[in-house]
């Protein structure tokens, strides 16, 4: 593996300049998405720009079969079942037996079967990424923290899950994306977080005279000098920028 550096970068200019570079490595991060926005892309990119940077990657899909974000690698000219067969893209399935019922068999080495018992589900990703060496050439997504909270009976587990999480990226310097659907929690529960958590990445839909625009704004990021302002979130298959909504404007 090549050289580490100390930031986690999208390969999306705009964005990781307006990230000082990138995420702190041993971050973990909310991605706040909102209905309809395009905000996969940053989840895609995220894992194709560790792949191109030959770090470790593990993809913990709950919510669309695992394929569909791997698919989607193919775009940015790599070859992701040659990733995942040489170890370096980590796939944990939890979604094709979300909850026990059997009925469906996963093609993944990496399953997690039961999404409402959250030491399952940490133990399905210490099990997955348990070679991976250094640890801190490792990045990850978490898609979503939305389902993890629907799925259990207690809100409490999952907030302690986050700490849990926090402390061992800290120890390892894995770095981390969690995803998560506002609108589909209490505003309180979503400010819990967002104070546990190293940053938060906002993206959202937004009527602008009648033409609905896809905006991101980075909220919160420790240990940076990021810029706070508020983005048109411009997406094509390939790439994305970030342009100025008020430019001029200090």
């Amino acid at each position: 593996m090549t050289e580490i550096k100390n930031r986690a970068s999208f390969g999306i200019a705009d964005l990781d300049n307006a990230l000082d570079g990138g995420i702190p490595r041993g971050s973990l991060i909310l991605l706040e998405e909102d209905t309809g926005a395009r905000s996969g892309i940053l989840q895609t990119k995220f894992v194709a720009e560790g792949l191109l940077n030959n770090e470790y990657c593990y993809l913990f899909n709950m919510e669309h079969p695992p394929q569909a974000i791997i698919n989607s690698l193919s775009t940015f000219g790599l070859e992701p079942e040659e990733h995942i067969t040489n170890g370096q893209l980590i796939v944990i399935d939890g979604f094709t037996d979300a909850f026990g019922w059997g009925e469906f068999v996963s093609k993944w080495k990496y399953v997690c079967h039961d999404l409402s018992n959250i030491n399952e589900v940490r133990d399905a990703v210490k099990q997955a990424t348990a070679e991976v060496e250094p640890y801190n050439n490792l990045r990850g997504i978490v898609d979503s923290l939305t389902t993890l909270l629907l799925s259990s009976d207690s809100e409490r587990a999952i907030l302690h899950y986050i700490h849990h999480q926090m402390a061992t990226q800290k120890n390892n310097g894995t770095t981390s994306l969690f995803t998560i659907h506002m609108g589909a929690h209490r505003p309180e529960l979503v400010k819990a977080l967002e104070h546990i958590v190293d940053g938060v990445i906002w993206v959202s839909k937004v009527d602008m005279e009648d033409n609905p625009r896809d905006v991101l704004q980075i909220r919160k990021l420790r240990d940076s000098h990021y810029s706070p302002r508020m983005y048109y979130f411009n997406v094509d298959d390939h790439d994305a920028t970030l342009e100025e909504m008020h430019p001029g404007r200090k």
